[in-house]
């Protein structure tokens, strides 16, 4: 027996130190647990069954070694000898087993084989162990199975083509690859040793004697090379949790958007469904043959529309990116005009409406001036109980103007106050979208102010605008007679409707379809026209091309154009009109306003 004399003491530490170490890996392989992947759960059984079948051998020789027994040693022939013998076998299969198992697992193809299959070839091990004669005829019984078991893991854990490298499935395949080169040469030393008797000639007997050494040694590489694989598996899980994450977290964002413009739609189809439920209702009454009928339908359908276009543009509003015309406002008169739409509103409710307005001149809007004081009013006579009253002050102050209104509703809680100016947020069910205050934060905004709620002195809520001061307005040069217009639009219905209008305003209106009639119309004669009406976005060439057309070859033509557009809100649109030398109005709009807005460039042009 190769390991029962002095100089196998060291070969006898170093079994040791393979028991030690395969308990070690088993540990380390359990505390990274069976969620990290099924491939790990069966490299723990592994070295669990490796730690097992080494000690048990190692016990085995410790006390068959002098130094360690004394002078009684186990032979072999003893039923203790032969348990540990089986012990040792049965751990090397199991080792091996799961050892393919692991690696076919790791290559996902499957979990490495049946459970009763394993159990199967671990038990005949087992016996096998217990029946062989001597640990030369175990180590040689070893030899065929376990130099298969190594070229089969080595196989399975290629690297397929195209995958990233992985420096740890290339050790481990190296050293596996070795470690079936050394389990044949003990094979072959085992012959050579025993029946054919040449260990003296070509030294197999050290071979044996010190196998342990060379096992330790591969199996210190095989667990390195193994841990690299766990760390390159856990780095690329990391990466695919980390690009799973990052999907989710744009998908969200993308549910966030369609749930945004859910809410959007939703919201406008409420504001919009009520007029035109009216303005088809009354449509058929336009062709009754009682005048009363007529002239009665024809009313409801101009006031659903006007309300239709006010919902419109108080949407457009909320993308923050709004055009406004801003020019010097006397606030009191403006002030005044609001006042008067909502008198009715505050006297059915039983709500007195004070005014407090210093002599101070704002530098805005109208329209978005009159839009933001109207809804703050309109919610303040909403929110005050019957016989309350609702305070109207305008200041100066040191950041600006100040537009105060205070109710003497519930107030609005600290916690709702950022909420508060989010479209189509309310705490009104049934009694509007939710767009009035934002639309207020919107406007307020686009001028540079800015907008807060806070607690009034008695009781209710405060809103506190701010508008900046600015400077004054050019003054308007004198109107000038024998206006002629050309109106550019793709929309025949669009051209006709504003031409009407214009005839009968006293305007000598030309028509184009397109931006190309329009250009030749224009410098075939370009002081014949005072005024010019375009429609922003058109197929082909836009309204921007004729702009910048204009802005190169005629500057002095754009002074006589105004552009026309049912998008005012886009990033688009505040961008050309950041450098746009015209005016731009939104649509939908009164043709009526449209044209006194085409005199004043005529006059000024």
């Amino acid at each position: 027996m190769f390991f029962a004399d002095s100089a196998g003491l060291f070969s006898l530490v170093c079994l040791w130190i393979q028991s030690l170490l395969a308990w070690m890996f088993m540990a380390f392989f359990a505390v990274i647990g069976e969620r990290d992947g099924v491939w790990i759960r069966h490299w723990r059984r592994a070295f669990l069954a490796l730690g097992i079948g080494l000690t048990a051998l190692s016990v085995r020789f410790a006390l068959a070694h002098h130094f360690a027994a004394g002078e009684r040693t186990l032979d072999d022939r003893e039923w203790l000898v032969r348990l540990m013998y089986g012990v040792y076998l049965g751990g090397k299969v199991a080792f091996a087993w799961f050892l393919v198992a692991g690696a076919v697992a790791l290559r996902q193809r499957g979990g490495g084989g049946r459970g009763w299959l394993a159990a199967a070839a671990v038990v005949a091990g087992a016996i096998a162990g217990a029946l062989l004669p001597t640990v030369e005829s175990i180590l040689l019984v070893q030899a065929p199975w376990f130099t298969f078991a190594c070229m089969r893991t080595a196989r399975e854990l290629r690297t397929d083509p195209g995958s990233e490298p992985d420096p740890g499935r290339r050790l481990v395949r190296a050293v596996i690859h070795a470690w079936g080169v050394a389990w044949v040469a003990y094979g072959v030393a085992v012959i050579a040793v025993g029946p054919l008797r040449q260990a003296t000639i070509v030294g197999f007997s050290h071979l044996l004697r010190f196998n342990s050494m060379i096992d330790l040694a591969v199996q210190v590489a095989l667990a390195c090379g193994l841990i690299m694989i766990v760390m390159g598996e856990a780095r690329r899980n990391a990466i695919q949790v980390l690009g799973e994450r990052d999907r989710l977290r744009e998908q969200l964002r993308q549910d966030e958007k369609v749930r945004a413009m859910s809410t959007l739609i939703g919201g406008i189809a409420h504001e919009i469904n009520n007029p035109l439920t009216a303005m088809l209702g009354f449509a058929d009454d336009l062709g009754a043959i009682d005048p009363e009928r007529r002239e009665r339908a024809a009313r409801i359908v101009l006031e659903q529309a006007e309300r239709c276009r006010a919902i419109v543009r108080r949407i457009s509003m909320l993308g923050r990116h709004a055009v406004l015309e801003t020019r010097e406002l006397p606030t009191a008169a403006a002030v005044q005009r609001v006042l008067a739409t909502q008198q009715a509103a505050a006297d059915a409710r039983g709500v007195r409406l004070a005014v407090a307005i210093e002599a101070v001149t704002l530098w805005a809007d109208p329209t978005s001036f009159e839009l933001v004081l109207g809804n703050l009013l309109g919610n303040a006579v909403q929110a005050s109980p019957h016989g309350g009253a609702v305070r109207v002050s305008v200041e100066s102050a040191a950041g600006g103007e100040l537009l105060l209104v205070e109710d003497q509703g519930p107030g609005v809680p600290p916690a709702l106050r950022e909420r508060a100016f989010e479209p189509f947020w309310t705490t009104k069910p049934g009694q509007g979208a939710g767009l009035g205050l934002a639309v207020v934060a919107a406007l307020v905004n686009a001028h540079g102010g800015s907008v807060r709620v806070e607690d009034a002195a008695g009781g209710g809520a405060r809103f506190v605008v701010t508008w900046p001061r600015q400077g004054a307005a050019p003054p308007a040069e004198p109107p000038r007679d024998g206006l002629r217009l050309l109106i550019i639009d793709d929309e025949p219905l669009v051209r006709t409707t504003i031409a009407r209008q214009a005839v009968r305003d006293g305007w000598q209106v030309v028509e184009a379809g397109s931006v190309d009639d329009a250009l030749r119309l224009l410098f075939e004669s370009p002081q014949s026209f005072a005024a010019v009406i375009c429609d922003l976005r058109m197929p082909g060439r836009s309204g921007v091309h004729l702009h910048d057309v204009l802005a190169q070859r005629e500057p002095e033509l754009l002074r006589r154009c105004l552009f026309v557009t049912g998008d005012l809100a886009s990033a688009e649109a505040v961008e050309f009109a950041r450098r746009c030398g015209a005016p731009i109005v939104g649509k939908p709009f009164v043709p009526a306003e449209l044209c006194a807005r085409l005199r004043t460039i005529a006059r000024c042009a």
